[in-house]
């Protein structure tokens, strides 16, 4: 029964009277409370814990897995550079656009591909590369796709050709895969408890995707500037060789099984789902290839028409499939999850936006600007700042404000970002349109991609947390590459008419619009999600939930008094 207006100074009178007894006997209530060994406002399990010890116990300990937080920080850093591989690519492929297309004699469609075919191998083979992962070996896997990327990034520098370049980045794509289902099956199932300490781990995770991205325009952008594109890829050879050693170290041996001979781990094969890999690889792969070559070929060609229908009709039979199938790539009932469908809508249409506007705008800064690599990098470089700063806020707000909120507010700053691209002019003042836009840009993914990273992982249970990884990072790469396609396809398409040989900025205002309109998309979706809080500590919960259930006791017991006063004045 609820407290009436009057009783409530009743109350505060009786508290205001204990508060002078115990003064007056010279015992203050904390004092009192210690006497009486009752509880201390922190509860039972910290009674006596100093100010550091109570810290830690909020903060949540560190995994068994790691033999130390030096260890522990390294790999949630490995973890970062595991996701943060295909997008590096990306950055790169878009700030050595100029020089590559007029060294190898690259066409606009053949440079596109270059991002493309990474995020479309990466996203064909993660769900795959996932499963395999949690039955073969996490460590292994991640160990071998680190020293396989330096090998082969180190061939790309050695192009002579376009095809040779396209092949090669091709193989980047399956070995970046090999790399993101391990860090995260690794980081979920070593951070089981929600906690503080899980938030910054996937925080520090989350952010791989954008500052990868962006990082790899600044890096390689100076690398371009020095010497030349072949010395960006370079560079990434190294860095990844000193990444691969590092790892040895760094990555726990967090299994979902047993220790067990190769041999006799081999044997889980059986439960591998090979057609499901077949249907997946082929048919993204002849889909995505079908919207990367129709502003080439033409939408009217036989091979773009071909690729598309046959591609939609292997996903169609790969969804089927997958209902049936007892060991699924895709569990089909994650998708029955209202908040974990819409979640991954509106990080699709995000990323999208994010994607496609960070490319045209590095290749805007490049033709219309006809800024040096180096210079790009430069005004790209509040990107950089921002992600780290974003970033650190998202992990110290996801167990504090509603993650629906967070959700909705990554998706504005998505939509605002693109809104000022695409008002943009050749003469454009850099402080008031893109310095802001490439703040929210890189604001709305950060808080995005740490409550999806968060959501998704808790989706699928511990034996399963590559798949659940490779689930939304397939999303991501498959998106990626479609956005490529068609904002590539709207940019030749709007470069031929005469109004885009009238204007050069007009091609570049058209692929901005593309950005606007995923984006809004994204804004619709995300308040239909219904999400809390996440990664609140069990102590923090439970002492929330007896706090709760103490002041309605009080409430309780005080309306019963009232009843008993008003029985005995009849």
């Amino acid at each position: 029964m609820a407290v009436p207006s009057e009783q409530v100074p009743e109350i505060t009178e009786v508290s205001l009277v204990q508060a002078r007894a115990e003064n007056e006997t010279g015992a203050s209530p904390q004092s009192s409370s210690f006497k009486e060994g009752a509880p201390t406002i922190d509860g039972d399990e910290e009674h006596g814990l100093s100010k550091i010890e109570r810290i830690k116990t909020h903060f949540g300990d560190r995994p068994e897995c790691f033999k130390n937080t030096f260890q522990e920080v390294s790999f949630v850093f490995q973890a970062t550079v595991a996701t943060a591989t295909t997008s590096f690519l990306t950055g790169v492929a878009l700030i050595i656009t100029v020089p590559v297309s007029q060294d190898l004699g690259m066409t606009q469609g053949e440079i596109a591909w270059i991002s493309a075919s990474v995020s479309l191998v990466a996203g064909a083979f993660q769900l795959a590369l996932g499963q395999l992962a949690d039955l073969l070996g996490r460590k292994l896997m991640y160990i071998t796709g680190m020293g396989s990327f330096s090998a082969f990034v180190l061939l790309v520098a050695f192009s002579q050709n376009p095809f040779w370049m396209l092949i090669v980045c091709g193989i980047l794509g399956a070995c970046s895969a090999m790399v993101v289902p391990p860090a995260i099956g690794i980081l979920g199932a070593a951070y089981t408890t929600p906690s503080k300490r899980k938030n910054m781990a996937f925080s520090a995770f989350s952010a791989g995707n954008p500052l990868g991205f962006v990082f790899g325009t600044i890096l390689c952008g100076i690398a371009t500037q020095l010497s030349s594109w072949r010395a960006a890829f370079v560079t990434l050879c190294v860095i990844w060789s000193v990444f691969t050693v590092h790892a040895i170290w760094a990555v726990p041996n967090v299994e979902n099984f047993d220790r067990a001979p190769l041999r006799q781990r081999l044997g889980t094969l059986k439960q591998f789902d090979y057609v499901g890999t077949v249907l997946t690889i082929f048919g993204t792969g002849m889909f995505t290839a079908g919207l990367t070559l129709g502003p080439e070929d033409g939408w009217a060609s036989a091979t773009v028409i071909a690729l598309l229908v046959v591609g939609v009709v292997l996903l169609v039979i790969f969804v089927f499939w997958e209902r049936i199938f007892p060991t699924p790539l895709m569990p089909p009932h994650i998708w029955k999850d209202r908040n974990f469908s819409l979640i991954i809508a509106v990080v699709l249409l995000g990323t999208m936006s994010f994607t496609s506007s960070g490319f045209w705008t590095a290749f805007f800064l490049q033709e219309i600007k006809q800024y040096s690599t180096l210079m790009v990098a430069v005004h790209l470089l509040p990107m950089a700042i921002a992600g780290l700063i974003w970033n650190i806020v998202a992990g110290r707000i996801l167990h504090r404000v509603n993650n629906t909120a967070i959700m909705v507010f990554g998706a504005v700053c998505y939509l605002g970002a693109s809104l000022l691209f695409s008002f943009m002019k050749p003469g454009s003042n850099y402080w008031a349109f893109m310095f802001p836009a490439l703040i929210l840009n890189v604001a709305g993914a950060d808080f995005q991609f740490n409550v999806a990273n968060m959501y998704v992982m808790q989706s699928l249970p511990k034996h399963q947390q590559s798949l659940a990884g490779g689930i939304f990072n397939v999303v991501i790469r498959l998106s990626n590459a479609a956005v490529m396609g068609i904002s590539t396809a709207v940019f030749s398409s709007v470069e031929l008419t005469p109004e885009g040989t009238a204007d050069p900025m007009l091609k570049f205002t058209r692929t901005f619009q593309v950005s606007v309109a995923l984006a809004a998309a994204s804004v619709l979706f995300a308040p239909f999600i219904r999400l809390g809080t996440q990664g609140n500590h069990p102590k923090e919960e439970n002492k929330e939930k007896s706090q709760s259930s103490k002041s309605t006791e009080i409430v309780a017991s005080a309306g019963e008094s009232e009843l008993e006063e008003k029985k005995q004045d009849m």
